[in-house]
């Protein structure tokens, strides 16, 4: 088996020097009062991690992802609420990340998983982008959740996305789980930051 991450022969899906690299972001409120936590810092391993299953369809690259997810769910999680990929992304790359992050998820948490949001059949990549730079993305409804509802994301930056589906629920979500989180731009965006209370090596013993 080689890992994931550097394609180095190893016994697991990512390596031991790789997992060790691996770090807990601190948690992000948003301006419009989100929580936002995540498995990992978006840089190193689980930037290529996210990537593989984001933009090569490599599923396996999820298990490492949601074991990380999984120990950040809040105690009032009741469902989870997958914010789905444009549909021409999704055809294109043949994925749709935050379905695979939110089934592996539910399966290691024994949440249900409600396919509550359909996204637009495009809109313009944010990668990269400012927050102001972003164009609005408008979900729709399409059946209701309860209060404890978590949105699901793969990479969170400014929080724009999340942002937007959490308004395009009834009852808004309060909390997103992503895979990664990108500290630094949510800095930038205005968001505020609480300080990680796990290390690298904690993670690292429990993948």
């Amino acid at each position: 088996m080689l890992c994931l991450t550097c394609t180095e022969p190893t016994g697991s899906i990512v390596c031991e020097p790789c997992a060790s690299q691996l770090r807990l972001p601190p948690d992000m409120v948003l301006g419009n009062g989100l929580l936002v936590v995540g498995g990992f810092v978006h840089e190193g391993p689980a930037r290529r991690l996210v990537h593989s299953l984001k933009y090569r369809g490599v599923v396996a690259a999820a298990a490492p992802l949601a074991a990380a997810m999984v120990r950040r769910l809040p105690d009032s999680a009741s469902m989870l609420v997958p914010v789905p990929r444009a549909w021409w992304r999704a055809m294109r790359y043949g994925v749709d990340p935050t379905a695979v992050l939110s089934a592996v998820v539910g399966r290691r948490s024994g949440l249900p998983v409600v396919q509550a949001l359909a996204a637009p059949m495009w809109w313009r990549r944010h990668a990269g982008k400012r927050r102001v730079e972003r164009a609005p993305v408008r979900f729709r409804q399409l059946s209701a959740v309860d209060a404890g509802a978590v949105l699901v994301d793969d990479v969170v930056t400014t929080g724009a996305t999340v942002s937007a589906a959490a308004r395009a629920l009834e009852a808004a979500p309060t909390v997103v789980l992503a895979a990664t989180l990108v500290p630094a731009a949510a800095l930038a965006s205005g968001s505020e930051t609480v300080a990680a209370t796990k290390t690298g090596s904690r993670l690292l013993r429990s993948l």
